[in-house]
């Protein structure tokens, strides 16, 4: 899509006003049958995020990327880019690093899992929905041709294999160019992976009732790279980022019947995104999607390089006119500091979406935007809020990976088990955030001074 009208907008209001258009901008859809609005006029939003732990990589490390939890909150793990002579910059052959997160003030690592194969790397990495000491871990070419594409299932406690000591179970590879991303289903024994074809059904489901033999089925969905995949168990669907390929946007595959047969249910393609005036809020590139845990509603982020970033979109699927079949953008919103560009990266990145009390909050990793706080208690109207900049104990002038400085924020997830966001910064490691709907705090409720210093991260940049 041409960004001709974003490019229009950012010349006449300037840098400065980008944020501040961006909240709010919103279709003429008709408000849904839960609208409300969460704060009376000129009262504070809500949404505010503290840090509780933090655990920095020791030693020559590798570019970290996904972290996500165990069901029950009591793991974290995040994934990694290894290879000495790929794009990480790094000597390190860590794939996946697991966290012990039974204090969640001082995360300690269980393990790290190195892997043989050069010129590969892992972006993601996923728990088993149902047992215990299971893990999945992505693997997929970095610069030049990897052995081994597809995923690896890790026993970590499950059966011989233990937190301090695990064992590799099997490898499952694809047909074409491995895995970028994968999800679980949090009620049966199935992983969903992707493969990299433009000009094939992006979505294979694994059966891995056996982790010692998964059996690969048929690949599904529309022809295209799907980015990202995320289970709704209660609608008992798929939801679908497709990036690139014959089709870019958003689409819901039907898992009802069978789980390892998806049929599409519907679709929003990016071609046909209406125009939001001279703010045209994406939509490009189409990265990640979760649904809201109370609402018939998704949240879409777009990963957006060049100029100008990506935003996130959040979708009707039930709530008022959209539907799992006609899923219809209600609004788009921008990362709180959103900017043209380099310095830094302003993109919106992994998210995902949290309820408390009457209010709804989304969390997301954003590259230099560190961990930041939205909230989308009025779909329409969404607020970002406070952020905390994943910097923390970084030495100046650390350039091992491009662009060259924290915080570059890869995801933030929420364990709704024991209640706390789980983040991964690429440079300096894990770390675990309490969140909630108090007010935010701080200038513009960006939050307290320490959480993020903007004039100092873009003097790093720079």
């Amino acid at each position: 899509m041409s960004d001709t009208p974003r490019r229009t907008f950012m010349k006449r209001i300037g840098l400065a006003g980008l944020t501040t258009a961006a909240v709010g901008t919103t279709t003429a859809a008709g408000r849904g049958p839960n609208h409300h609005t969460s704060d009376q006029a000129n009262a504070r939003p809500r949404g505010r995020i503290d840090l509780i732990g933090h655990r920095l990589p020791e030693g020559e490390k590798p570019r970290y990327t996904f972290g996500t939890t165990s069901p029950d909150g009591m793991w974290g793990g995040v994934s990694s880019f290894p290879s000495s002579t790929g794009s990480s910059g790094s000597d390190s052959n860590v794939v996946a690093t697991i966290y012990d997160l039974s204090d969640l003030e001082n995360p300690e690592v269980a393990h790290e899992l190195e892997w043989p194969v050069e010129n590969q790397r892992s972006n993601h990495m996923r728990f088993d929905g149902i047992r215990d000491g299971l893990y999945y871990i992505s693997h997929e070419p970095d610069t030049g041709a990897a052995e081994t594409l597809g995923i690896s299932v890790v026993d970590f406690g499950w059966e011989e294999g233990t937190p301090e000591d695990p064992e590799v179970l099997a490898t499952v590879e694809t047909p074409n160019s491995g895995v970028h991303a994968l999800g679980e289903h949090p009620e049966k024994p199935i992983v969903y992976i992707v493969d990299e074809a433009g000009s094939e059904p992006g979505v294979i489901p694994v059966d891995v009732s056996d982790p010692h033999n998964p059996v690969r089925h048929d690949l599904a969905g529309p022809n295209g790279y799907v980015h990202a995949v995320e289970v709704d168990a209660e609608r008992q669907v798929l939801h679908c980022a497709y990036i690139a390929g014959e089709f870019e946007g958003y689409a819901i595959l039907d898992i009802s019947d069978d789980p390892l047969n998806p049929t599409e249910l519907g679709r929003f393609d990016y071609d046909d995104a209406p125009d939001y005036g001279l703010l045209e809020a994406g939509f490009e590139d189409c990265h990640h999607v979760i649904h809201d845990p109370d609402r018939d509603l998704a949240v879409v982020g777009d990963e957006l390089f060049g100029s100008l970033p990506g935003a996130k979109h959040v979708f009707d699927i039930g709530w008022n006119e959209g539907s799992l079949e006609d899923p219809q953008p209600i609004s788009s919103f921008f990362s709180p500091d959103a900017r043209e560009q380099f310095p830094g990266i302003w993109t919106t990145h992994f998210h995902d979406v949290l309820q408390d009390g009457s209010e709804t909050l989304m969390i997301d990793g954003g590259y230099s935007q560190g961990t930041w706080v939205a909230n989308i208690t009025d779909p329409e109207n969404p607020v970002p809020t406070e952020r905390f900049a994943t910097d923390l104990e970084l030495e100046r002038g650390d350039t091992r990976h491009s662009p060259g400085t924290a915080p570059y924020n890869w995801s933030t997830v929420w364990n709704e088990k024991r209640e706390f966001a789980f983040s991964s910064d690429t440079i300096t490691g894990a770390y675990t955030f309490s969140v909630d709907a108090r007010p935010a705090r701080g200038k513009n409720a960006g939050g307290p001074g320490p959480h993020y210093d903007l004039e100092e991260i873009l003097e790093r940049y720079s």
